[in-house]
């Protein structure tokens, strides 16, 4: 018996992609690694972290006959003084949002359940610690779990139920998973991070953004800004 018989015997071997930089640049390719994996695992369900919609459309595009659930911020929300002013999030373009339901997206807009009432204080409670800790490993796999107990909540997923998430830093994609589901009050006692599909190498980026370490076409995204 041949070592490799032997590790083919105990598991399975299965790349992490990681890109150089954080940002949008890397959205058709975190899809194109996404859509590999999908065939490897035959998932059905993809979870994509969308704040304006653009990339859930892109997604759905190029993953046609897959469920796409769709998660993004609360409705109203806004990121402030970002480079190029402040975003409305949340899916805030009535047009986009119509547009995924007829295409078939469910979409879930609401609160990262890490994100308490006290996030906007002094105060460092368990959903601020865990934010802190994630980061280190890269924002964008923060969010993708965030995005799968969101859509766990929504009753799109079913806990245990292995799916796929998206996510990135800002605007765009540049991380995905493959995740076991929970539900957000179970996500210490059921939630899973079974694979790392791609990320960003480095897991920091600097804010607001310089197309140094994040990189990617802003003009599109300037739509949606707040006048």
């Amino acid at each position: 018996m041949t070592f490799f018989t032997i590790v083919m015997e105990l598991g399975s071997s299965r790349p992490t992609f990681y890109f150089d930089v954080h940002g949008e640049i890397n959205t058709d390719k975190t899809i194109e690694l996404v859509r590999g994996r999908i065939e490897a695992l035959g998932i059905r369900k993809v979870v994509v972290a969308s704040e304006t919609g653009l990339s859930a459309l892109k997604v759905l595009d190029a993953l046609p006959g897959h469920e796409v659930i769709v998660v993004s911020s609360a409705v109203g929300t806004t990121v402030e003084d970002s480079l190029i002013g402040d975003l409305a999030i949340g899916i805030a373009d009535e047009n986009i949002l119509k547009e995924l339901k007829s295409r078939g997206a469910r979409v879930v807009r609401g609160t990262d359940p890490f994100w308490n009432l006290d996030a906007h204080t002094e105060i460092t409670g368990i959903g601020k610690l865990g934010m802190m800790y994630f980061k280190v490993l890269s924002g964008g796999i923060h969010v993708c779990m965030t995005a799968i107990l969101e859509a766990t909540d929504a009753g799109h997923l079913s806990e245990g139920e292995e799916a796929i998430a998206m996510a990135g830093s800002f605007v765009g994609l540049d991380t995905a998973i493959v995740a076991g589901a929970a539900n957000s009050v179970n996500f210490f006692k059921a939630f899973e991070v079974r694979e790392i599909i791609c990320k960003p190498r480095r897991p920091r980026y600097s804010w607001p953004i310089n197309q140094r370490d994040w990189k990617g076409d802003l003009e599109k995204y300037k739509r949606f800004v707040k006048d």
